[in-house]
């Protein structure tokens, strides 16, 4: 997961359906190029550590 790289655009080999679709993927998701942050690592283990826990306890 990251950040891609540019993508490179060719009108004469007609790209464009390709850019199109990457548009769109990233339009629909677009926390997939958000790169993650040590912080935010470690407050989703943390989450998922309580949530695991409170699962056990229940």
């Amino acid at each position: 997961m990251g950040v891609e790289a540019p993508i490179p655009i060719s009108v004469k080999l007609g790209d464009f359906n390709t850019v199109f679709r990457r548009i769109v993927t990233a339009a629909e998701h677009p926390h997939l190029s958000i790169p993650e942050t040590e912080a935010g690592k470690t407050r989703k283990q943390f989450n998922k550590l309580v949530g695991r826990s409170l699962m056990c306890v229940s």
